[in-house]
């Protein structure tokens, strides 16, 4: 039900700023946001700012929790629209659309995954749990695919050949902590193939792909193919 014409012109006034400082973000980078700049774009004086942001780092932090929720709902559209008896394909689909969003919203990307702004610290309470959606999204379908035994036993095995205490340790806290529910060497097998997306979407993302390749998209669909073979699917 609509709210109170209070609560309405309060909802009204907040998407307002957050799409100013949205269009900063990407005209300008996260240097370029400010509580200032917000105010005289929506016509209203800084000290009325406050009503709706504590300050520039709260503004920063509702700009950070869009764009991993934006990047998350990107991944599970993916998900759900792919063929739900198809495990490696939703797998795929996820993964695509990790990069597609990063490669089409790149300032969005690179406050979240880019250089630390300096003097701001993101909130935990506000940020990890919607940060790690498109992980854990992917982590679940994996699961699945372990549980329906598509996942090849051989490369369960030589990846636990290749855990030492060190990592066992971290990737066994990682399942507890997220509740995971795959075993150990399924989990470093999965954050293998993460990072290996997450490290080339960032490569591309920022422009380092370029002298190396480009267009990047049959080179993504190729990593993608080798991903899913790592994963032993």
């Amino acid at each position: 039900m609509p709210g109170t014409p209070r609560e309405q012109r309060r909802q009204e006034m907040t998407e307002a700023i957050l799409r100013s400082a949205r269009a900063q973000l990407e005209s300008a980078g996260v240097e370029g946001v400010t509580l200032r700049e917000v105010a005289r774009d929506i016509g209203i004086a800084v000290s009325a700012l406050y009503r709706y942001v504590d300050n520039r780092d709260d503004l920063i932090t509702a700009l950070l929790v869009e764009a991993f929720t934006d990047h998350a709902d990107a991944v599970d559209a993916a998900v759900d629209a792919a063929d739900p008896d198809d495990l490696p394909g939703a797998i795929t689909a996820a993964l695509r659309a990790y990069r597609t969003w990063s490669v089409q919203h790149p300032a969005q990307f690179g406050l979240a995954f880019g250089a630390p702004v300096p003097g701001y610290r993101a909130p935990a309470d506000r940020t990890i749990a919607v940060a790690v959606r498109p992980g854990s999204r992917v982590m679940g379908l994996y699961a699945r695919a372990h549980a329906a035994g598509l996942v090849d036993p051989d490369v369960l095995e030589r990846r636990a050949a290749r855990l030492d205490d060190g990592t066992s340790a971290g990737f066994e806290a990682l399942a507890q902590r997220q509740s995971y529910a795959l075993p150990v060497p399924a989990v470093a097998l999965a954050v293998d193939a993460f990072v290996r997306v997450h490290g080339f979407t960032v490569m591309e993302v920022f422009g380092q792909l370029r002298p190396l390749v480009s267009p990047a998209d049959a080179y993504f669909e190729s990593l993608l193919t080798d991903t899913l073979t790592t994963l032993g699917l």
